[in-house]
């Protein structure tokens, strides 16, 4: 064995080792912040989406350090502060629930019939057919006991964001060393990898602002009918906000106990109004219009990107990944599909072309 091949051997031998170790030193790196992956995932993902705001901040205050405080702060004030005094207000309201007397909250079949208009008489025993299917108090039990239960995860959520706002700021404070390094060690050419953490920043940014307008969006038009009927409009704006991320149910969870109070007040007009409005306007016209609108309209004019985002894929995966992963999934979801379908376009770019 001549020189040559002895160092090469040893190369060889040498790169297997060090693959080995570091094999093994991720997997103890993984239990040792097992605790802490999913916070630190969320709050890159979160650094992913904002970064026009830190180079905004960045450029203005010409300091890296300023400009992840302050993207820091507005993080904080824009998605968890709500939070906090959701929980505040949220808790002290389901503690005034007597679960105990549900039932007499329950309107009877013939009190709602007779608040419907003489134009609709003839269909009342369809109506009437379809209340009598519904247990509304097995209905109203579970709603009840979602709400008691969502103030004790609350507190752990609390817990979490605070914990992705500490990590966010260092990955935005560190975000350009970060980057630099990724693009050393990530085994692309420099082209195929801006090119991979472009649609992603574009994805995550979309995102992130059309999760802070459709719910401020939902929050307000919700905030606005329960005002007209004296409830606190920023409690409930913000309860509607937050839960409008919710697939399907999200938005009952927050207008059926309050239709529910009406109705246990003899204010059955005033649970119908709240009823319609909150399918109508909220659920239908809002979310099911007007959102993927707006992800388009964040992706072209704001995020001015040229990458194309289809918005119907981002709501569907926004809506999978809340279904497998709860309410991170929100960002968890579109940025899975993301990595797979950029991942697909690099395999295609280099190995079919």
């Amino acid at each position: 064995m001549n020189f040559n091949q002895h160092t090469s051997k040893k190369v060889i031998n040498a790169k297997y080792f060090l693959g080995v170790i570091l094999i093994l030193n991720i997997y103890w790196m993984s239990v040792l912040y097992e605790q802490f992956l999913l916070t630190i995932l969320i709050a890159a993902l979160f650094s992913i989406a904002t970064s026009t705001i830190y180079n905004t901040l960045t450029h203005f205050t010409n300091s890296e350090f300023l400009g992840a405080i302050l993207s820091s702060l507005i993080l904080a004030l824009i998605f968890f502060a709500p939070l906090g005094y959701f929980i505040y207000q949220g808790v002290l309201f389901v503690q005034t629930i007597d679960t105990s007397n549900i039932e007499l909250i329950l309107p009877t079949t013939g009190d709602i019939l007779s608040f419907l208009p003489e134009s609709l008489e003839s269909i009342n025993v369809y109506i009437k057919e379809f209340l009598v299917s519904i247990n509304f108090p097995q209905l109203i039990k579970g709603t009840i006991k979602q709400i008691l239960t969502f103030g004790g995860q609350s507190v752990i959520f609390l817990k979490d964001s605070i914990l992705i706002i500490i990590f966010y700021f260092f990955i935005q404070y560190y975000r350009n060393k970060l980057g630099r390094y990724f693009k050393r060690i990530i085994p692309l050419s420099t082209q195929d990898t801006i090119s991979l953490f472009r649609e992603i920043s574009v994805v995550m940014g979309t995102v992130f602002y059309s999760i802070v307008l459709t719910a401020a969006l939902e929050g307000g038009l919700f905030a606005l009918i329960v005002y007209f009927y004296g409830y606190n409009p920023l409690l409930f704006g913000i309860l509607y906000g937050f839960s409008s991320l919710i697939p399907v149910i999200g938005g009952l969870l927050i207008w059926l106990p309050i239709i529910l109070i009406e109705f246990s007040h003899d204010n059955y007009i005033a649970g119908i109004v709240i009823l319609v409005y909150s399918v109508i306007i909220i659920s239908f016209l809002a979310d099911t219009i007007l959102k993927p609108i707006i992800i388009k309209y964040i992706s072209t004019k704001i995020m001015q990107s040229r990458v194309y985002v289809n918005e119907l894929l981002i709501f569907f995966s926004m809506i999978a990944g809340i279904s497998s992963f709860g309410f991170w999934g929100v960002i968890l979801g579109p940025a899975i599909i993301t990595m797979f379908l950029s991942l697909i376009k690099l395999y295609e770019k280099i190995y079919l072309n």
